[in-house]
């Protein structure tokens, strides 16, 4: 008969997470806001080139590619949302999320409105260029506009 033989495994994840030292949950957090900032000029940068990869892609088959128009623009446009957000730049995360409402609506069944879809993209477009600053006069006339184009839509039903 062969006895067994039992070995206690070292679980260095658990020895490491148990000894003293590390961050504190301030240090950590304040560490993830100078990383992010460090990456500020890049991203706002992106911002404008999808903004244009929108324009492009809204420019494009609505009627044999109108669901994949559909997919690829709520994408961008989430992606656009989803940047603007971090670096708190209101008027064009709004711009971005009224555009995701809308066409959200339109890959569930209601016809697409695409006037008010073009009108989204210019109006994220401008934001994004940087040509109006997001919390001038401009940049309001924009988003009252817009609001008034997602309320006729997506107030519906």
């Amino acid at each position: 008969m062969t006895l067994a033989r039992i070995f206690k495994v070292e679980n260095r994840l658990a020895k490491l997470a148990r000894s003293p030292g590390g961050k504190t949950v301030d240090e950590a957090v304040a560490s993830a806001e100078q990383r992010v900032e460090s990456v500020r000029e890049q991203c706002v940068a992106a911002l404008a080139v999808k903004a244009e990869q929108l324009g492009v892609l809204a420019a494009g088959d609505r009627i044999g590619g109108a669901d994949e128009m559909l997919d690829g623009l709520y994408n961008l446009s989430n992606a656009i949302f989803g940047v603007a957000g971090v670096y708190e730049l209101d008027a064009l995360a709004e711009a971005a999320c009224s555009l995701c409402d809308l066409l959200h609506r339109f890959r569930n069944g209601e016809p697409v409105n695409w006037s008010a879809v073009d009108v989204h993209v210019d109006g994220i477009r401008l934001l994004a260029s940087g040509k109006i600053a997001g919390s001038s006069e401009g940049a309001a006339a924009v988003m009252a506009g817009l609001r008034r184009v997602r309320a006729r839509f997506v107030s519906l039903g």
